[in-house]
């Protein structure tokens, strides 16, 4: 194998053992003892890539090896929209939670030691493309017409974040996806 294609999986390897490492501890709790023994790699050779925890979950948040807008492309592509676009991409944006444990380390990494640069709130972001389905939901005539689409928007993603945040803290995210319907099914008929 070239060195440089053993690097990268090295590589690889070592940032799905901090991942796991960080999910189950939280930047605080996480041992760069434990990661190195997870990954099967030296101790040397996790250092070669990585000085420092820091350093690891810098990586991870700086990844973003999630392809966000693709996920919203795919939904729009589906020729869903309104009330079906809105429901389909926080379903999927659940199961992705739900499997990637890297997604889940950087947002607990993003949301203790490295929060996102100031005017880059993934949150605001988020809400505004909710914010964008409900528009169409209105415009389709599936929301009563005092409904304002950013607010709904903004519980929608707050609740959404919520319940994810719960699931975690309690161990049980195979149930996340239920949550997020119950979210649904008690806030759009508020808003109809």
């Amino acid at each position: 194998m070239p060195r440089q294609e053993r690097a990268e999986r090295s590589r690889a390897r070592i940032l799905d053992a901090a991942a796991e490492e960080f999910d189950s501890h939280g930047f605080s709790g996480a041992r760069l003892e434990r990661i190195v023994e997870r990954t099967g790699l030296t101790k040397g050779a996790v250092y070669f890539h990585f000085r420092s925890k820091l350093d690891l979950a810098g990586a991870l948040v700086a990844e973003d090896h999630v392809d966000w807008p693709g996920i919203v492309e795919s939904v729009e592509a589906s020729g869903l929209r309104g009330l079906a676009a809105v429901t389909e991409l926080t379903s999927r944006v659940a199961t992705i939670f739900v499997e990637d444990v890297r997604v889940r380390a950087a947002l607990k990494l993003s949301q203790t030691v490295l929060p996102p640069e100031p005017g880059a709130d993934p949150y605001a972001q988020w809400a505004g493309i909710v914010a964008g389905y409900l528009r169409q939901a209105a415009e389709d005539g599936e929301l009563h017409s005092a409904a304002d689409p950013q607010d709904i928007a903004a519980v929608a993603v707050q609740g959404f974040f919520g319940a994810y945040m719960i699931a975690d803290e309690r161990g049980g995210l195979d149930g996340l996806q239920a949550d997020v319907d119950r979210l649904w099914r008690v806030i759009l008929p508020v808003a109809r």
